[in-house]
């Protein structure tokens, strides 16, 4: 059976705030390896913690409209058009690509949720659903990532999203609540879902920078973290190494970030929720799960 999970049922102004917070805690979560944080930039000399912040803003912004034009009728393929405007925009902004990735993520959730809860589906195939519709004909230009899915087959976010995002639905989501019942405090229970995203995501952004050893690097680096935690260990100096390995290696990973980015923010807005709504096909009872210490 599908787990059940109180939502409201229908408020897509709550979820594009939550979805915004959500960026806004990924930012915050720290140490994280090759990534900005309120230590440092990471492997990104072109960010900061002031400029994610700025752009976190914008695509809140951004997200506010996509739920307005959805509450008037919209359909998802006729946001397709504000979408890539506000990509574009994004760059012009801030010279680079901050959060390009949070954009798609975020309006492909805000489109699947309306007819999730008109059709009593999960929120994941629903974005399923969705995703079948926009992603036949969509266009991601001359991207790092369209390069290396033409090149390797890597399927990076345009497959996540065509699979109905199990990185966040059988993935982040599971771990956020698997730390909550086993009493993780916010940073250690944040960096259980980083640590279970490095190991499942086809991040094409390390894959552009390092290859396929990059990726591999953050798998395995995954596995250790995740380790540590489960050990009851302090993640911490382990983290801050590996940040150091991936700043000399140009090492990212732009993809999980996004993808943990979206996972906070509906984990915020399950705490929220009133109502019924099924999000995923299940969530693992982690009753079974060894407890961590902390």
């Amino acid at each position: 059976m599908p787990a059940t999970i109180s939502l409201p049922a229908s408020n897509l102004s709550e979820l594009a705030e939550c979805l915004s917070l959500g960026l806004r805690q990924e930012l915050f979560l720290t140490p994280k390896p090759g990534l900005v944080d309120l230590l440092d930039r990471g492997s990104h000399p072109d960010l900061s913690l002031p400029l994610m912040l700025e752009s976190i803003e914008f695509v809140g912004e951004a997200f506010q409209a996509f739920a307005r034009l959805l509450d008037q009728g919209a359909t998802p393929l006729e946001l397709v058009p504000s979408g890539r405007l506000l990509e574009m925009k994004l760059l012009d902004t801030f010279g680079t690509n901050t959060h390009k990735g949070s954009i798609f993520l975020g309006g492909l959730l805000l489109c699947a949720y309306a007819p999730a809860m008109q059709k009593e589906s999960t929120l994941s195939q629903a974005v399923r659903e969705t995703a079948a519709t926009l992603l036949p004909g969509h266009d991601t230009g001359e991207t790092n990532g369209a390069r290396i899915r033409n090149q390797g087959g890597e399927t990076g976010i345009l497959g996540e999203a065509r699979r109905g995002l199990p990185a966040i639905f059988e993935t982040a989501l599971p771990a956020l609540h698997e730390a909550r019942d086993n009493g993780l405090n916010g940073t250690l229970s944040g960096l259980l879902a980083l640590a279970r995203l490095m190991q499942v995501v086809e991040d094409t952004t390390a894959l552009h920078r390092c290859g396929t050893a990059g990726l591999l690097r953050i798998q395995s680096d995954g596995r250790r973290l995740e380790a540590l935690l489960h050990e009851g260990q302090s993640p911490y100096p382990f983290l801050r190494e590996t940040n150091r390995g991936y700043i000399r290696q140009r090492l990212t990973m732009g993809g999980v970030a996004d993808l943990l980015g979206m996972s906070f923010g509906l984990f915020r807005f399950l705490r929220n929720s009133r109502g019924s709504f099924l999000v995923a096909e299940s969530l693992p009872d982690s009753s079974h799960q060894p407890g961590y210490q902390h």
